[in-house]
Order: structure tokens, then C-alpha cells, then sequence
């Protein structure tokens, strides 16, 4: 019985290693200049910068809408007490 369920075992390992080694792709043995590969293989780098660098600036762009904002709340607030001291002080 345990013999048995020891050869199930190794032959499911064996199939589920086969399987792998059907998923994955042949490796690359040497250099290949990107002309030289097929379209579907090549990366155009130019769009993936240009959203890159856009995604930063939007990022950038919405933080220091942020702090402004909140410079802005704070500095109402410090002009309140400002005027709360003076209106206090001359009583």
C-alpha cells in the first residue's frame, strides 16, 4: 500500500515536471540585437518613459496641489488667532 502510493506520488512529480518544463520558454544562448528580433518580442522603451515621467509629474503636480491647500488652512488659521490676540490684548 505505501509502495503504492509512493509510485503515484513520483509519477505525478514526473507529468507535473513535465508540464514545466513545457511552460517555459527556450532561453536565449547568445546576444541578439533588437532589430534582429521578432516584433512581438521587442519593447519600445519611448512610450513606457513618456508615462513614466507623466505618472511622476501628475504625482508631483497633485502633492504641491495638496500643500498648497493645506499652507492655505493654516495660514487662515494663524491670521484667526492673530486677530483673536490682538482683539483679546486691547480689552
Amino acid at each position: 500500500m505505501l509502495l503504492r502510493a509512493i509510485a503515484v506520488v513520483l509519477v505525478l512529480a514526473g507529468q507535473t515536471a513535465l508540464l514545466v518544463g513545457q511552460v517555459q520558454p527556450r532561453q536565449q544562448e547568445e546576444f541578439t540585437p533588437i532589430d534582429q528580433l521578432p516584433p512581438q518580442e521587442q519593447l519600445p522603451a519611448a512610450p513606457l518613459l513618456v508615462g513614466a515621467y507623466a505618472f511622476v509629474l501628475l504625482m508631483l503636480f497633485g502633492y504641491l496641489v495638496i500643500v498648497s491647500r493645506r499652507l492655505g488652512v493654516i495660514q487662515r488659521e494663524v491670521d484667526r488667532l492673530d486677530n483673536d490676540m490682538r482683539q483679546s490684548g486691547s480689552h
